[in-house]
């Protein structure tokens, strides 16, 4: 019966010359870069790329991120979160600092710009024999805006330097929030 109704008034649209109604066309998705695969994330409005060959693990329960797994022990972890406190990308990368500090993290570079920081370095390896140099690299990196910020870290074991810190490189390239 709805669609009786919705027949109607589109011709009784045309008949009385409304004209033709445009339909937009949805969206396009958006590409990867060769070798990877898009995240969207509808909650908070952000989009990065992930290693094709990483296993996503599912969307969080309240939709702020996902995390996706190597098959060597590398890790990404995508989110995105209200801006309750109001950081700036200096003072949000000051309480990076002070977590990197508190998990015994050795910081080797550390960058901020208008609307992001990234913080970078070395962490112990928490299972034992996991890596045989005891360290694994992270690398974080978020974008702040007055009201959301939205990131992703990645760490892996330091023996897969090689392919990871290209990889890190277009991950990094690839994070996006939407225009406010």
């Amino acid at each position: 019966m709805k669609s009786a109704a919705r027949l109607a008034c589109l011709l009784a649209g045309l008949i009385l010359g409304a004209g033709i109604p445009v339909i937009a066309p949805a969206p396009a998705l958006p590409v990867a870069q060769a070798g990877f695969r898009p995240y969207l994330n509808a909650r908070f409005g952000y989009r990065i790329d992930y290693p094709a060959d990483f296993i996503p693990q599912g969307e969080s329960d309240n939709g702020d991120g996902q995390v996706f797994l190597g098959q060597d022990g590398a890790e990404l972890r995508a989110w995105g979160g209200y801006n309750i406190f109001q950081e700036t990308p200096a003072s949000a990368l000051q309480e990076e600092l002070q977590r990197s500090r508190e998990n015994q993290r050795r910081v080797t570079y550390q960058a901020v710009g208008r609307d992001f920081f990234v913080v970078s370095g070395y962490e112990p390896v928490r299972v034992s024999g996991a890596e045989p140099f005891g360290q694994r690299i992270f690398y974080l990196k978020t974008v702040v805006r007055p009201s959301l910020q939205a990131g992703f870290e990645f760490v892996y074991p330091a023996s897969r330097r090689e392919r990871y810190d290209r990889d890190v490189e277009a991950i990094a390239r690839s994070l996006r929030l939407a225009d406010p």
